[in-house]
């Protein structure tokens, strides 16, 4: 396998530019929908502790992500990690991880913004249109092209849009924070405690999804400047979590209880629907694109090595690799609609979120095991990388088997079969370079 590097030549993603993806790489909105109506309904006043605490645990991952792209200057990310730090074999199959990872956390986020705009726009037709229904799959088709459209309409095109759309998520929670305050009667509160409960564990595992989006910008080293990932992975995570955290405080000091989208419908009404709806589907397709672009960097180092076909490592003049940008988006709406249209929307982004949770534990321990080596080499310069590795690992594995029982069987059966997969696969690839080798000898 070669281990060439490319170099991008035009425009240079800047920390702002890449703090605002991976803020879109969380979709924020959707997550607190999701994540935060569990969460509240698990510990009430408690949450916006727990979102601290899954914060600090993040952090961990966070940080191994930041020593770990101030080292590498190639795209591939957690690919790319593994490959020149451990080993070609597990460089294949964590980029293998990395391809199921980005296309079900993405189509999660993806389907959570279809699915809340689904509820929302069939709650209005009812009301205004009774005669007139839409289709499940319509929406997530139409969310899944646009997100594509603006991955190919190129990185400064992406970056905009995420800046914009990012900025008005920020602002939108900050808002919401103060109108829950303002409907509890400005109810301040002491969110701590002393006692470390199951529950609050529980609530913890469920928060630890929010503040994440650096995953999804790690694999863009070449399009950005020197050392802005590495800070912006930091910010992201740090942003979102207190950003949460707030949102749970405010939340929780209402007595709120269910499902956090009847809420905001009840007290805002149709105009809150509408703009509900629309931040949805903008929050869907902002995460959506933001995984289209990572992944499609990640195919195109791993085509660069060998390991996919050749033709999704070329460049078009612009210096973009239009064909694996193709190739990502067309799986992404591909298997998105055609999931929609089977099991529908919910289901879609219940049997992704789970798939992308647990293929996120193992893409960390991963890079983890990354750190732990490439730092081993001078440990005495580099013991408190060494540290954080140990520790992320240990907090990787303990959340993986704490929460693997909570999982259905066959979202535990499609991980491991797709480890397996990738296995065979490395082995079939091995087989086949050695058998044109021996060709090349007679």
């Amino acid at each position: 396998m070669k281990k060439n590097s490319f170099r991008y030549r035009f425009f240079k993603l800047k920390f702002s530019d890449l703090l605002f993806i991976s803020f879109g790489g969380q979709a924020p909105f959707i997550s607190l929908l999701t994540f935060g109506t569990v969460m509240v309904n698990l510990v009430g006043t408690q949450s916006s502790m727990a979102m601290l605490i899954a914060t600090a645990v993040v952090l961990f991952n966070g940080l191994v992500i930041y020593f770990l792209s101030r080292r590498f200057k190639r795209s591939g990310g957690y690919y790319i990690y593994a490959f020149y730090s451990l080993t070609s074999r597990l460089g294949l199959n964590t980029g293998w991880n990395y391809l199921i990872y980005s296309l079900s956390y993405g189509g999660t986020l993806l389907a959570g913004g279809s699915y809340v705009f689904y509820l929302i726009i069939s709650n209005l037709l009812n009301k205004f249109f009774p005669s007139v229904s839409v289709e499940q799959w319509w929406i997530v088709l139409s969310t899944s092209l646009l997100a594509s459209i603006l991955v190919i309409g190129g990185i400064k095109i992406s970056a905009k849009y995420a800046m914009i759309m990012s900025l008005a998520e920020m602002l939108a929670m900050i808002l919401l924070s103060l109108i829950f305050l303002y409907f509890s009667n400005w109810n301040f509160y002491n969110p701590i405690s002393n006692e470390i409960t199951p529950t609050l564990l529980q609530a913890v595992v469920f928060g630890l999804g929010i503040p994440t989006g650096y995953a999804s910008i790690a694999s863009l080293a070449e399009e950005a400047e020197e050392k802005a990932i590495a800070k912006a992975s930091i910010a992201v995570l740090l942003l979102g979590g207190l950003l949460a955290s707030l949102f749970f405080y405010s939340l929780a000091s209402t007595g709120f209880t269910g499902k956090l989208v009847d809420f905001l419908l009840a007290k805002f009404g149709i105009i809150g629907e509408i703009i509900l709806s629309f931040i949805a589907i903008n929050d869907g397709i902002l995460g959506g694109m933001t995984y289209i672009l990572s992944l499609s960097r990640t195919i195109k180092a791993m085509a660069e090595d060998g390991i996919f076909p050749s033709f999704l490592s070329k460049v078009n003049k612009s210096q973009k690799p239009i064909y694996a940008e193709f190739f990502v988006a067309f799986i992404f709406t591909l298997v998105l609609t055609l999931m929609a249209n089977y099991i529908g929307i919910f289901y879609t982004f219940v049997t992704l979120g789970a798939l992308s949770g647990l293929n996120n534990i193992f893409i960390h321990i991963s890079a983890n095991m990354s750190l732990i080596r490439i730092a081993s080499k001078r440990a005495h310069k580099h013991i408190h990388e060494i540290l954080v590795a140990i520790i992320a690992t240990l907090i990787g594995f303990s959340v993986f088997f704490y929460s693997l029982p909570t999982f259905d069987k066959y979202i535990v059966y499609m991980f491991f079969g797709w480890i397996i997969l990738g296995f065979l696969y490395a082995e079939g690839l091995e087989m086949f370079k050695a058998g044109s080798e021996e060709k090349q000898k007679v």
